[in-house]
């Protein structure tokens, strides 16, 4: 090939085996679990996704160190307990990412409702502090206290993820067909981990208005590293105009930036 834009079969095959069998290496993560309203959980689950038995939502902040795919990056994501079909998963809400590699290798993958922001995870053994910051507001603040160290667990862990796969239509005007809905299998082990006590603050934010989910009780913070290897399959096909009130809340608040033009203009 002339061009770097135009790929050989094998340059090809070589794609679409990372495509096929991402891998996430040397991760540490600061997570936190709490209970919120039933009724909000209810709300933003999309159908035919349906609420978990309790209302349970997690919150993490972490950083990748090595990955097959994009690089290094720092992470972040808000997930709420859902089932389908009788399977218990995640639905995610949100997944702030630091690098635009990781943005798009998500988001055009396996539609993972991302964007880039600032995200920042210390650890100091005890206290634990993870944030992520968008258009200068840090709109997801967690902190840990852990009295315990980090203890090898070597524990093997599989997890589902959902998301719904769609794109707008060109005349911006519904959606350009039916969305599907992408089932994720997280495969993955935990090589050390910590459990303590953890806190949560949501920010205002219009863009990222995380903070409408209300925080009810705060059931535990965890402080783990390991690695992650992920695979996914389309699960359903949704009709496009039930979607519809769900489809906005993946990017920011275009109605705001409308607003903002119009009054740098005037």
């Amino acid at each position: 090939m002339r061009t770097r834009y135009v790929k050989s079969p094998e340059e090809i095959r070589q794609l679409q085996d990372i495509y096929h069998d991402p891998a996430f290496l040397s991760a540490r993560s600061l997570s936190i679990a709490f209970e919120s309203d039933p009724d909000v959980v209810s709300e933003l689950l999309p159908p035919p996704l349906r609420p978990a038995a309790e209302p349970r939502v997690s919150v993490s902040v972490g950083h990748i160190g090595r990955s097959n795919c994009v690089g290094p990056f720092g992470s972040s994501s808000v997930n709420i307990a859902c089932s389908f079909e009788g399977q218990e998963g995640w639905y995610c809400l949100t997944m702030p990412m630091g690098t635009d590699t990781a943005v798009t290798f998500g988001r055009e993958l396996y539609a993972e409702p991302k964007k880039l922001a600032e995200i920042a995870l210390e650890f100091d053994g005890r206290f634990a502090r993870g944030t992520v910051t968008r258009h200068g507001v840090t709109y997801i603040e967690l902190r840990g206290v852990f009295e315990e160290p980090l203890q090898v667990v070597d524990r093997p862990n599989v997890s589902q993820h959902y998301y719904f796969k769609f794109l707008p239509a060109a005349d911006g005007r519904g959606l350009a067909h039916d969305p599907q809905l992408v089932r994720v299998t997280h495969r993955g082990t935990t090589f050390r981990a910590a459990r303590g006590e953890g806190t949560i603050t949501f920010r205002e934010s219009a863009h990222d208005p995380v903070i409408d989910v209300p925080v009810v009780t705060v059931t535990g913070a965890a402080f783990s590293e390991g690695e992650t290897h992920t695979s996914a399959e389309v699960v359903a096909t949704i009709p496009a105009a039930e979607f519809l009130p769900w489809a906005y809340g993946k990017a920011d608040n275009l109605t705001v930036w409308a607003e903002a033009g119009l009054l740098a203009s005037a």
